[in-house]
């Protein structure tokens, strides 16, 4: 479990202050009791879950929590904690201080941010590293500083779902030559997109750098709306026509000789991911090695 912690301050002075000036308020009540009385608990909902920011290493989930103020004067909240569970096991956990004033007879929306590291989600919870998603049982009590009453502690909860994100893999198969003269070649980039998420990915763009020989042969973008399916391998091909006379003839040799590619590739994917919590990200991605040479 992943905890944090932070002291809150103590606020006696403040509460008589806001005490003393509640009576002048209330002017209808005689007594502490009466007062007391007259004092209602915040209520306290879940307006919102977004996913404020991911990659395919971690996640922010953000809890947006509305406070209703039912009472004639203004109210101050101290802080809270939160846990949040995924699959029935406490992940993570924390304490914050947190000064909120909740104006009389009104609302106000605080946000909890939290972030999942998936690396840290699968080695402490056996048994997620598989599932494409999670059950998730979120509860925080919100502290507020209330006249007679105290420090008072109110829970708020929220039960749901998360998709549980894993790195994708990128692979170049093989290079196809479609077409080669002593003044340029036309190639195919025959890519494996390995994606192995319980969702689908929408291509925004792709942009590649790639590099033969130590020599730069193609630097583009490409598979702009085009589909990356969801747990499977998508395949993928990137045209790339070559000028001969800027890359050297030793592209030549290389494109009509018999042995494979010593290639580097590099670049970026910008995505839309196919999941209604999810926003666009970016994968960045390097591969090198050797790769034959199709005709």
């Amino acid at each position: 479990m992943i905890t944090h912690s932070t002291s809150t301050p103590l606020l006696s002075v403040k509460r008589f202050i806001y005490l003393f000036s509640l009576v002048l308020l209330i002017g209808g009540c005689q007594t502490i009791q009466d007062l007391a009385d007259s004092i209602q608990k915040p209520t306290l909902s879940v307006d919102d879950v977004r996913v404020t920011g991911f990659n395919f290493q971690e996640m922010q989930l953000t809890y947006d929590i509305k406070i209703n103020n039912p009472n004639a004067a203004s109210l101050q909240m101290l802080g809270y904690d939160y846990d949040l569970d995924l699959n029935g096991n406490s992940f993570l956990d924390g304490n914050q201080t947190k000064e909120v004033t909740v104006k009389a007879s009104d609302a106000s929306i605080i946000q909890m941010p939290m972030t999942l590291n998936f690396r840290d989600v699968y080695r402490t919870i056996s048994g997620l590293a598989n599932e494409k998603e999670t059950s998730y049982n979120f509860i925080s009590h919100l502290r507020f500083d209330l006249p007679v009453l105290g420090e008072t502690a109110i829970p708020v909860k929220k039960q749901g779902s998360i998709p549980l994100l894993k790195l994708p893999k990128l692979n170049l198969s093989n290079v196809q030559l479609e077409n080669l003269s002593f003044n340029g070649a036309d190639i195919n980039l025959k890519l494996q997109f390995d994606n192995p998420n319980g969702f689908g990915l929408n291509i925004n763009q792709f942009n590649y750098d790639l590099v033969v020989n130590g020599n730069q042969w193609a630097v583009g973008n490409a598979l702009k709306g085009v589909n990356i399916k969801e747990d499977g391998v998508t395949e993928l091909n990137i045209p790339v026509s070559l000028n001969i006379a800027q890359i050297g003839t030793s592209a030549y040799r290389i494109l009509s000789g018999s042995e494979p590619l010593d290639y580097q590739l590099k670049g970026d994917f910008d995505f839309n991911p196919l999941h209604e919590l999810l926003g666009s990200t970016n994968f960045d991605f390097n591969r090198s090695g050797q790769v034959p040479i199709n005709r």
